[in-house]
């Protein structure tokens, strides 16, 4: 379960694409209009196509899924209208065809999101749409071979554009992911603190269960418990000491959740830390302890990176829905007006997500009030132990 994070706006990128479009389709009425001539067959051919490959090309936002039917729609309407062209010999003047810009956005969309086959097949298909359609539609002269070599370097720009994108995502996963195994191997360090104490107990008992029958017919039952036990804890410590880097200390330094909220509040200035009546009380596992620990200094420690002008930091922790969640909020308001959190290379949300996530719990972050970032996380806790 990946925390929920608000979006990024990309409303500005669809309405440059809207206006750029939309200038080249009225760029053949403008200058018809200036040179009060009427536009030829061809031209209005070109125009018409140049209207459907744009509205192509804008539909690829909103069904992205669909990027390979959009793409192969528009080569083909490409391609037939160069062929249309080519063999009923329209007369038209040479100008900017409108299609040319829609071309570039489906088949740097298609090096972007595609599979590489498919992508490549695309790429070529739509590489050779752009490069022959001046020569196929207004002939072999210097001005449509000119026109050609440009477009054709502008479908270079577009792969190159596309596969930039591809790439950057192809990181992006990766670092997800790498994010995601590092905190697997933080809980897997974690371990040995949360299983072994367990195993030690019951080693303790069924060590004690054998003193006591040491006559009765259980005697060598609780031996072999005992043995089991002990072999358990040294297989889990065993595989701990692998796990553990060099110099890694314990992620938890405290022992109980109020002690260990208030020792990650204390690693930001000016925080503020409030925390519910009889939270002491509450019965709440290691593993969750050791959790809310890591939300509240990966927040703070967030907040120190990209809440520079914060003035007001503010943990609550607190027990939710009737005491089936325990509720933990680091909210600030270093949010200013109007602009989107970005944080590069952030993936501490990720691995918190994770770790959540293994505890079946829910975890938020985003925009919170005017100007306030906001980071909840809800932790289920046992059923029926609300209290000590």
């Amino acid at each position: 379960m990946l925390p929920t994070i608000a979006p990024q706006p990309v409303r500005g990128l669809v309405i440059t694409e809207v206006v750029v479009v939309a200038g080249l389709n009225l760029e053949l009425l403008v200058r018809r209009l200036i040179v009060h001539a009427p536009a030829s067959a061809g031209e209005i051919l070109y125009f018409a196509v140049g209207l459907a490959a744009g509205a192509i090309a804008l539909l690829r936002r909103r069904f992205p899924e669909r990027t390979a039917t959009l793409t192969a729609s528009a080569i083909a309407l490409s391609l037939a209208c160069s062929g249309v062209g080519f063999f009923v010999a329209l007369p038209a003047e040479i100008g900017g065809d409108p299609e040319v810009v829609a071309s570039m956005l489906l088949v740097g969309a298609a090096c972007h999101r595609l599979h590489r086959g498919l992508a490549a097949v695309l790429a070529v298909l739509g590489g050779l749409a752009m490069a022959s359609a001046p020569v196929l539609r207004y002939g072999s002269t210097s001005a449509t071979l000119a026109v050609a070599v440009m477009w054709a370097l502008l479908w270079g720009c577009s792969v190159m554009v596309g596969l930039i994108l591809r790439d950057g995502d192809a990181r992006r996963d990766a670092a997800l992911a790498a994010a995601r195994d590092r905190e697997r191997l933080e809980l897997a360090r974690e371990l040995h603190d949360l299983v072994a104490h367990h195993i030690t107990g019951v080693v303790v008992r069924t060590q004690a269960a054998s003193v006591i029958l040491a006559e009765g017919p259980e005697h060598d039952l609780i031996k072999e418990i005992e043995q089991a036990g002990s072999e358990a804890l040294g297989a889990v410590r065993r595989l701990v000491v692998m796990l553990r880097s060099p110099g890694h200390g314990s992620a938890v330094p405290a022992s109980n959740l109020v002690e260990t909220v208030e020792a990650a509040g204390a690693h930001g200035d000016g925080v503020t830390v409030r925390l519910a009546p009889g939270l002491a009380d509450l019965v709440v596992t290691p593993e969750t302890v050791s959790t809310v620990h890591r939300v509240v200094l990966e927040s703070l420690t967030n907040v120190g990176k990209h809440a520079h002008d914060a003035r007001h930091v503010v943990v609550v922790v607190e027990p939710a829905e009737n005491g089936r969640y325990l509720r933990v909020e680091v909210s600030n308001d270093g949010l200013r007006p109007g602009r989107v959190r970005r944080a590069p290379g952030g993936y501490g949300l990720i691995g918190m997500g994770e770790r959540i996530a293994a505890l079946d719990g829910r975890l938020t972050a985003g925009e919170h009030g005017d100007r306030g970032w906001r980071v909840l996380a809800e932790l289920p806790l046992p059923e029926g132990g609300t209290s000590r």
